[in-house]
């Protein structure tokens, strides 16, 4: 037997390798009685199983075991529908259906179409085979959406369809500010939404407002708001005309502006990643913090053409570490996510005074309706914001400060709260 002749590839046993040949020999002649289920099937030594009319075909054409399939581990079989057929390899599938043909589905892609039903479930069958998108990216069709994937480490299974596709496709698909998405569509926490998260951001969908995009400082303050629970709600357009470097994207509740959509600023890292849990993080920051720290989130100028920075700093749930700074510790600590109100409050004030070698900033907060004509009408409610911001460069190694080191609300003038209220980050429309 050629068993004995050969190393048996494939982790096939023996017996296995001993079956295969000889159905092989019994498929090759005519003359002789065939154990496959229908004309048109062959074996793979040392691989016993038959591969059988298109899926055969297919397996084939792409390289049969030599392929990234290898060897077949199923005879053909019958789809829980009754009409579809496949067969079973080491490291994928070939699907088939009447009306969409044979297509492989390889082990990766199987991550998402499993989680969704296989082939009775909204993706239903392929109808494409994987195509290469590069850098060990590829992307299969299917009835029902499509299937991302990443052969790299972390692996990337992603599936995504509808509008969220639609829309991702009409801004550039991969070469949009996006990037490839990661997640497949999951349902918002309210259950009515739908959602996918992307290299460079997410797309948020609702039955009433559609499909839209969330990047860069939009989508950093819109989960710093409280996403779609918080004081914006969903999306309900497109980011829109430019304002002295500002983009306006309006949302349920109000709208929120953005200067740098096409940056990408991760998720809330508790601390700031400054403990020996994150060492790739240490001392790589210009403000002698490290790449999430010292990431820049506005950059302005006071009343007085003072520069004014603010940058991610961190903040600790825990309250156990001292010193935390930055944009993470005025939304953690006080409430303070809106960005263009905070570059609103610096262009209008020029230094109340210097606290050592602090430069501190101090003015009353009024709280106003817009009328639909463009009217501003105070409701009579207000409290006192100070800004702090670095002057001189405070940690070891930094060649830049740190910034603005915190803004809060006097807590005498703020109901004996250290927490601005709500109204401070949302102008409210008064129709």
């Amino acid at each position: 037997m050629r068993s004995d002749r050969e190393k048996i590839p494939g982790g096939f046993s023996k017996e296995q390798a001993d079956l295969a040949e000889v159905k092989e020999a019994q498929l090759r002649d005519e003359n002789n009685p065939t154990l496959n289920s229908r004309p048109g099937c062959q074996v793979y030594w040392p691989s016993p199983f038959e591969v059988c009319g298109a899926i055969r075909e297919l397996y084939d054409s792409i390289g049969g075991p030599r392929s990234f399939l290898t060897y077949p581990k199923s005879n053909e079989l019958v789809n829980p529908d009754g009409v579809g057929r496949r067969s079973e390899f080491i490291n994928g599938f070939i699907y088939w259906h009447p009306e969409t043909g044979a297509h492989t589905v390889g082990i990766p892609a199987t991550v998402v179409w499993a989680n969704n039903g296989w082939e009775r479930g909204h993706f239903g069958y392929p109808v494409t085979n994987d195509v290469s998108l590069g850098d060990n990216w590829y992307k299969q069709q299917y009835q029902g959406g499509y299937i991302y994937t990443h052969n790299n480490v972390p692996p990337v299974q992603a599936g995504i369809q509808g509008q969220i596709y639609d829309k991702w496709q009409d801004m550039g698909a991969q070469n949009s500010t996006l990037g490839f998405p990661v997640t497949s569509e999951m349902p918002t926490p309210d259950g009515i939404g739908r959602y996918n998260l992307f290299q460079k951001g997410m797309m948020v969908w609702h039955p009433k407002f559609g499909a839209h995009a969330l990047t860069g400082d939009i989508l950093l303050q819109w989960v710093y708001s409280g996403a779609i629970d918080g004081d914006a709600g969903y999306p309900v357009g497109d980011p829109g005309v430019e304002h002295d470097g500002w983009k306006e994207q309006k949302f349920e509740k109000g709208s929120i502006h953005g200067a740098q959509l096409d940056k990408f600023f991760p998720d809330f890292l508790d601390g700031g990643g400054l403990t020996q849990d994150t060492p790739t993080l240490q001392s790589s920051g210009v403000a002698g913090g490290n790449e999430y720290t010292d990431a820049v989130v506005l950059s302005t100028r006071d009343r007085c053409g003072v520069p004014v920075v603010l940058r991610r700093g961190w903040y600790s749930s825990d309250g156990k570490r001292g010193g935390p700074w930055g944009y993470d510790k005025i939304r953690y600590k006080h409430g303070i996510w809106n960005l263009y109100t905070i570059n609103k409050y610096f262009r209008g004030l020029c230094q109340d005074r210097m606290e050592g070698k602090d430069r501190v900033y101090e003015t009353p907060i009024y709280e106003a309706f817009r009328t639909s004509d463009g009217t501003q009408v105070s409701t009579g409610r207000s409290f006192d914001l100070r800004g702090v911001v670095e002057t001189a460069i405070f940690l070891p190694g930094a060649l830049e400060t740190r910034g603005v080191k915190t803004m809060f609300p006097l807590y005498e003038t703020n109901g004996n709260s250290d927490v601005v209220p709500r109204w401070f980050n949302m102008e409210k429309s008064l129709d």
